[in-house]
């Protein structure tokens, strides 16, 4: 099971994964969302415990009308405070910059705005054939008007190459949604313990005041050097 979690180490699906971080690992993922968004995240652990990532892309890539370059590429830092224990749940402090849709350079930020700053805590569960990742955190992000925020999110892993997903934020402050949290799911498909393919369905309590309920297609890439 533990390759399946070195998949998996970069985002449930919107919200940062429970990751443990090992030195010599890379992964490279590609993210297909609404509105022709195409997305490239590069990861890579500097020492066990530490992680380094850039993402860029951008919106419209992919249909008709020119696409929307984002301004910056994104990054990424993910540091293990505290390793899990018995009793004791895994700590992560973490930076991310990278929000996803359009940027509105106006605003100063993203249709999902990024994380920012963030501490998360949860713990790994494994049993035979079945592996239970849970995790919470908050964070403070800052686009547009700087605003604490919470995420949660949770992996059930099914056997060696199946895992239910899901992940809540109620995106606290945020002008441009319904005040009802964004609410996504997901199942992912794990292929040679090193690739993985992943659909999920994002908004469900229709909180966005553009998007709705929508798709996004993830592909994914792991290896150690």
């Amino acid at each position: 099971m533990v390759l399946l979690l070195v998949l998996m180490n970069l985002y449930y699906i919107d919200q940062p994964y429970l990751s443990d971080p090992q030195h010599g690992e890379f992964k490279i993922q590609l993210r297909f969302g609404p509105e022709g968004e195409i997305m490239t995240y590069c990861n890579v652990g500097l020492w066990d415990r530490v992680c380094f990532g850039v993402s860029y892309g951008a919106a419209n890539l992919i249909g008709a009308g020119d696409p929307e370059f984002y301004e910056i590429p994104g990054v990424q830092l993910r540091f293990v405070a505290v390793p899990q224990g018995y009793v004791v749940p895994r700590v992560i402090l973490g930076f991310d910059n990278q929000g996803l849709g359009g940027y509105d350079s106006g605003d100063g930020r993203y249709d999902i705005p990024s994380k920012g700053l963030y501490v998360q805590f949860g713990k790994s569960f494994a049993y035979p054939e079945f592996e239970f990742v849970p995790s919470m955190g908050v964070n403070y992000c800052f686009e547009g008007d700087n605003h604490l925020d919470l995420f949660a999110g949770m992996d059930m892993i099914i056997g060696s190459s199946v895992a239910l997903v899901f992940e809540y934020t109620p995106n606290f402050d945020d002008e441009r949604d319904q005040d009802k949290g964004y609410l996504n799911i997901g199942l992912r498909f794990i292929f040679h313990d090193e690739l993985f393919f992943e659909f999920a369905l994002r908004d469900l309590l229709d909180n966005s005041d553009g998007l709705q309920l929508n798709r996004m297609i993830k592909l994914g890439y792991a290896q150690t050097f």
